[in-house]
């Protein structure tokens, strides 16, 4: 069976920065496959794009470009927070307000994760851009199984998993 919408796909997957010698960022081996319901927008499009037509068993090999991974680096994302902003109350500690440290910030108007790339004694300098914005990324793996979903499956836009677990 190719795969198409409303299949599900089972694969296992290698994803390194720029080229196949880049940086590894991920892996889903055969133990732990990377499983997913294909055609529900909740994969990268260029990324199922890629995927469409192939067959059990084949392998895959791609460059997914920036703007078709998590796009470029959007400087109107790294902002500088005042530090009394980030209280023991709300779970911040010294540990915890470090250069290199993800963090969730929290205010009235919305929630961020994001990447501490600077602090002074007064400010916390956060890039709440995606991890791996501004980086093409190369994909390589294998296609262990595509079936076609079940009803169920496609009323709830995501696969139930073998052992009858459901996910929201």
């Amino acid at each position: 069976m190719e795969i198409h919408e409303n299949t599900v796909v089972t694969l296992s997957y290698h994803v390194r920065k720029k080229d196949e010698t880049g940086e590894l960022v991920d892996f889903s081996g055969q133990s732990y496959p990377l499983r997913f319901l294909f055609g529900t927008g909740k994969m990268l499009p260029y990324f199922e794009e890629q995927l469409k037509g192939k067959t059990h068993n084949e392998q895959f090999a791609f460059r997914l470009p920036a703007d078709f991974a998590y796009g470029k680096k959007d400087e109107s994302l790294i902002k500088s927070i005042p530090i009394e902003e980030f209280t023991e109350k709300e779970g911040y500690t010294k540990e915890t307000l470090e250069v290199g440290a993800f963090i969730r910030f929290e205010n009235a108007d919305e929630s961020q994760s994001g990447k501490i790339i600077d602090k002074s004694r007064k400010f916390v300098k956060v890039d709440f851009n995606h991890p791996l914005a501004g980086q093409d990324l190369f994909f390589k793996g294998n296609i262990i199984s595509v079936r076609k979903a079940s009803f169920e499956e496609i009323e709830r836009q995501h696969h139930i998993e073998p052992d009858g677990i459901r996910f929201q």
